[in-house]
């Protein structure tokens, strides 16, 4: 994609007028081209009641209904107990070969289980396997014993750690996802927690496509119906059934280097949720098309500076920019500008926010980023301020009387 920088001749204008302006330099130029259309919702995600898509590298949120309801998360709870079992790993306090001895509380728990026994020695790693494959409520509770010194202690680490990652809408109760009040998550809570075990722990990604466990000869398969569909680049998730979140699912599909996460609840069969599920995977996949345009620290052009010992200031993004937009829109509808107030004053400091990247897709959205000035720029010292000063008031006084 070339892009050409045009300056507005009225920016231009203010500029010599004032030391203060808003500046906007033109990447791109709109084209007279047709509203962006997104093809209509699949008709069982209209039907749904709770659901949620999302790019997890983007973040771009692609669909969405009620997804900052705080609603019953059932055994998707155990995705914060796996990122809790992970982060205690990380941080050197256990590891996933240590043995735990299985007491009569994670025996006697009710719902799906691995089947564990009272007396049982098991690795925290075959305890993960059973939480995240088979969702083994079992084994929920055990690692919370062996992983938190009590299962009232991890709870109190799970409800702290999902402060620390951002989730707004969640609190915690237990680190099964069993009904009980006060326990509950939203959809978007989900997402972000699951961006997050991918993010901050992809050596562990592989326990989330488990096809199947196998604890005391007794094999059960992977509960979630991506995996069990074989539904094309599925790299794992999570399932959930209480009697208050009904069927629920959290899912995660990579292809051609898109990674979406759908989350669904309250679905009122399993077969509605897979249905469900796949409606909304497929419309992401299908009907929107991710555009790469800047890398992260590439330079993404040079800004004026007032008094520095430079006259410009190289700015750029301290992330990847990348968004995504409906597959039909050409990318002359796209218009990327640069929104600053200067010229920049010196002194800038290296890594200050500086500006404001602003990209349109015309009749569709508009995405901001923040811009950073990619080098230190002190400010003049007096004599040469003066000289500015000077220099500057002799070009406004000539062009005022001699153009």
């Amino acid at each position: 994609m070339n892009l050409q920088f045009l300056q507005n001749q009225d920016h231009e204008k203010n500029l010599r007028n004032a030391f203060f302006c808003f500046c906007t330099f033109f990447l791109l130029i709109f084209c007279t081209a047709a509203k962006a259309e997104v093809p209509p919702l699949p008709r069982e995600v209209q039907e749904a009641q709770f659901y949620f898509l999302i790019d997890a590298d983007t973040k771009e949120v692609l669909l969405s209904k009620n997804s900052d309801v705080r609603i019953a998360p059932s055994s998707m709870t155990k995705l914060m107990t796996a990122y809790v079992v992970f982060d205690e790993v990380r941080k050197g306090h256990v590891s996933l070969s240590n043995q735990c001895l299985i007491g009569k509380d994670a025996w006697r728990k009710s719902g799906s289980s691995m089947f564990l026994n009272y007396g049982d020695v098991v690795t925290i790693d075959q305890l993960v396997q059973g939480l995240l494959a088979v969702s083994g409520n079992d084994a929920a509770i055990a690692l919370a014993e062996s992983v938190g010194n009590g299962c009232s202690n991890f709870v109190e680490l799970m409800n702290v750690k999902a402060r620390e990652i951002g989730l707004k809408n969640s609190h915690f109760k237990n680190p099964h996802g069993l009904n009980e009040e006060g326990h509950y998550m939203s959809l978007r809570d989900l997402a972000t927690l699951a961006t997050r075990i991918y993010e901050d722990f992809p050596q562990y990604v592989h326990y989330f496509s488990i096809p199947e466990f196998t604890y005391r000869n007794i094999k059960q398969q992977n509960r979630n119906p991506l995996i069990r569909e074989h539904y094309d680049g599925t790299v794992g998730g999570k399932t959930g059934y209480t009697n208050d979140g009904g069927y629920g699912v959290t899912g995660i599909v990579k292809r051609d280097n898109r990674r979406l996460i759908a989350v669904v609840n309250k679905a009122k069969t399993p077969k509605q949720r897979l249905h469900i599920l796949t409606a909304m995977l497929d419309y992401g996949f299908i009907s929107y098309k991710q555009i790469n345009i800047f890398k992260k620290d590439q330079e993404i052009t040079n800004l004026a500076v007032w008094l520095g010992t430079r006259s410009k200031v190289a700015v750029a993004t301290n992330e990847s920019i990348a968004f995504n937009m409906p597959r039909n829109t050409p990318m002359t509808d796209v218009r990327v500008s640069v929104k600053y107030r200067g010229p920049l004053y010196a002194p800038i400091a290296k890594g200050s926010k500086v500006a404001t990247l602003v990209i349109e897709v015309k009749g569709y959205k508009t995405f901001e980023y923040s811009l950073f000035a990619k080098e230190k720029v002190e400010k003049v010292g007096d004599l040469r301020k003066i000289k500015r000063v000077l220099q500057y008031k002799f070009h406004n006084f000539f062009n005022k009387n001699f153009n």
